[in-house]
């Protein structure tokens, strides 16, 4: 795996999502109510909208279309219509640096 640096902790709120692009994936960063940051896939697994463009409940993300949610932690569907599990990636945070691994 590669690690790849895509914030600056102080660049994302919490309870906020953003969208950046890492090796042409495209993933959806949360820096959720927990204090933590997660990554998961950007594109909705029940049609293809910006998770990004969504909102946090907790640790899970909802699909602004549709409303499907899915778990930041797992990637597992939490709320439909979606049924098919979101990819989840690895981030480290090492100092004021938020590092995604591909």
């Amino acid at each position: 795996m590669a690690r790849h640096a895509v914030a600056k902790v102080d660049e994302l709120a919490v309870d906020s999502l953003r969208k950046v692009v890492v090796d042409g994936e495209e993933i959806c960063l949360a820096h959720a109510e927990d204090g933590n940051f997660y990554a998961i896939g950007d594109v909705c697994t029940h049609e293809e909208y910006s998770l990004s463009e969504g909102e946090l409940w907790g640790l899970e993300v909802e699909c602004p279309a549709h409303g499907s949610r899915f778990n930041l932690q797992t990637g597992e569907v939490t709320g439909l219509p979606a049924v098919v599990p979101a990819k989840v990636y690895p981030v480290i945070v090492e100092g004021d640096d938020v590092y995604v691994e591909l």
